[in-house]
């Protein structure tokens, strides 16, 4: 039933959807989804952004592509989330002399105030 009710919640990415599908997929190896099948639900299971992302990036409805292809396609763009939160994780601060911490900015006013 959980597989087959799929769906992607709100601002989780497509990365973290497709783990959480092949996370399900696993917990049920008896589930008797073939791999076609398997596809159609965690494509139906998207948010229009989503899908309409892949669409533009297949070229075409993502469905009209092979199982082999949407599949391919779907792993290359989750992986490049992964990329992309990698990216966000690490930014790297420039502090230029007018920039303070918060910490820094209530000592300096202690001391104005002192």
């Amino acid at each position: 039933m959980e597989i087959s009710s799929f769906h992607q919640f709100p601002d989780e990415l497509l990365s973290e959807e497709l783990d959480r599908f092949h996370g399900l997929l696993r917990k049920m190896p008896t589930h008797g989804y073939n791999e076609p099948m398997q596809l159609n639900i965690f494509i139906d299971g998207l948010r229009p952004q989503s899908k309409q992302l892949l669409d533009a990036s297949a070229g075409e409805k993502i469905k009209m592509k092979t199982p082999e292809e949407a599949i391919k396609l779907i792993e290359n763009m989750a992986a490049s989330d992964h990329t992309i939160l990698r990216d966000r994780a690490y930014t790297p601060t420039k502090r230029s002399l007018l920039e303070l911490t918060a910490q820094d900015a209530t000592l300096s006013q202690n001391k104005l105030l002192a």
